[in-house]
């Protein structure tokens, strides 16, 4: 079934439901209020049938014709007779409805009553305490079963079969513009939906349909990505390349300096090169989503570590590069705060941030290192007084592949931070940077000490 017929069918039931109900509910007060006032009326006749009959037993010069023409005024259904009797017993007016009878039987077959089943209500004619004659008044069992009240609920009925036919038919003309409009927008997403799949640039037909626009929006959203990840593989290889090259630096540097006598061959300094070999070998076990351009290149790894630890092994692995460009290089704080996090994540975005502050920072310059605990969150600090940053550029500075114009002659493909903000994004996290060209650079990375877990599964 086509969505035009089923919300055909839905708009159709629900009219014919609603106005099914709401005949239904009002057919039911009204019925009530209309037996109500007919109930109230019958007793207005009955008093007014009483006090006439009390006037004309009292009157001498009423004659029994004029009795009867004035009785019969109240023949009014539900009344069908009247009988006025003296003192005695004795009959003395007799009257009925005899008029259209015909009708009366037929409207009485059409409506499945019996006009014979009726009902008397006898009471006395008294004067100052005195039995002056006797009333019967003849009426249907039932007020519901009289003619007007059948009449009243038959004309009920048949106009709730013409809200309904109408309500239909008004339905059916809106059902029909309605569904003819969201085929054609529907029809128009699907063609879009196909041009995506076979590589062509999609038209897209604006819609006031909220939930089509919405698919329309995720369609060109999706065309997006496609067309990222026909880069995706060059971005990966580049990443690839700039976060292999830290790690290499440190270890080169090392190296250098253990060939040299720089560096003492300490357990300590080990460590350090050792830490960077795990480092290389995380990127490398990456390498393998190369291989699926649609998987994410790099997953989330949550673990519990202490921040200070973290932080001064990424100092020990920067500080010879640092002191071979006699740089400051400084870690001031010690305090103990335990993070869950991905830990390599982190400490590759303090490695971009820190080796981007060597880069800019002239020979004899500082750069420090700290950081502060702001209840559930950590904030880390680096601060350094190099050439630092255009106000026209720090918007930028994240974008891959910005380099501004003060980098030029530096290398560098202008991947780190972009890569330090990714990663601290993924960690739920944020980087703020102050700067002003000639007065250094201040960059802030604040994360959740615990991260949530909904992050690790992603």
């Amino acid at each position: 079934m086509t969505i035009r017929k089923l919300w055909l069918l839905v708009l159709i039931l629900m009219a014919v439901i609603a106005v099914s109900i709401n005949a239904f509910i009002l057919s039911a007060l009204t019925d009530r209020y209309f037996t109500d006032y007919r109930a109230e009326d019958y007793q207005n006749h009955f008093d007014e049938i009483l006090d006439y009959s009390t006037s004309a037993l009292q009157a001498k010069e009423l004659s029994i014709n004029q009795m009867a023409m004035e009785l019969e005024t109240h023949l009014d259904d539900p009344i069908t007779g009247i009988k006025l009797y003296d003192a005695q017993g004795k009959l003395i007016v007799d009257v009925h409805r005899e008029d259209n009878t015909m009708g009366r039987s037929m409207m009485g077959r059409m409506m499945n009553y019996d006009e014979s089943d009726s009902e008397t209500d006898a009471t006395d004619v008294t004067s100052k305490g005195s039995l002056i004659g006797q009333l019967n008044i003849t009426r249907y069992s039932s007020l519901e079963n009289s003619i007007v009240a059948h009449r009243f609920k038959s004309s009920l009925f048949i106009n709730s079969l013409y809200s309904i036919a109408v309500v239909l038919v008004i339905a059916l003309f809106i059902g029909i513009f309605i569904s003819r409009k969201m085929s054609k927008d529907l029809t128009s997403t699907v063609k879009m939906a196909h041009d995506i799949a076979m590589g062509n640039e999609p038209s897209v037909l604006n819609t006031n349909i909220s939930e089509i626009r919405t698919i329309q929006q995720s369609l060109e959203s999706l065309k997006n990505r496609l067309k990222l990840k026909a880069k995706s593989r060059k971005v990966l290889i580049d990443e690839l390349i700039h976060q292999t090259r830290t790690p290499l630096t440190v270890i080169k540097t090392h190296l250098e300096g253990f060939s040299d006598n720089i560096i003492e061959m300490t357990p300590e300094e080990i460590s350090v090169c050792e830490n960077q070999i795990d480092n290389i070998t995380a990127i490398i076990s990456n390498m393998s989503n190369l291989i699926d351009a649609e998987k994410d290149f790099d997953g989330i790894n949550i673990e519990k570590f202490e921040i200070s630890s973290l932080l001064k092994q990424i100092t020990n692995g920067l500080k010879a590069q640092f002191e071979k460009k006699n740089i400051a290089f400084a870690f001031a704080s010690d305090s103990k705060v335990t993070l869950n996090t991905d830990k390599y994540k982190l400490s590759q975005a303090v490695y971009n941030i820190l080796t981007n502050a060597y880069k800019y920072t002239d020979e004899g310059g500082k750069v420090n290192l700290s950081y502060t605990q702001n209840n559930s969150s950590l904030s880390i600090q680096v601060k350094d007084n190099g050439v630092g940053i255009k106000q026209t550029d720090i918007e930028k500075i994240f974008d891959a592949y910005f380099r501004s114009n003060t980098t030029i002659g530096s290398q560098g493909e202008g991947l780190g931070l972009y890569i330090a903000k990714e990663n601290i994004e993924r960690l739920q996290g944020i980087i703020e940077v102050s700067s002003s060209p000639g007065n250094g650079s201040v960059f802030t990375i604040t994360i959740p000490i615990g991260i949530s877990d909904i992050i690790q599964s992603q």
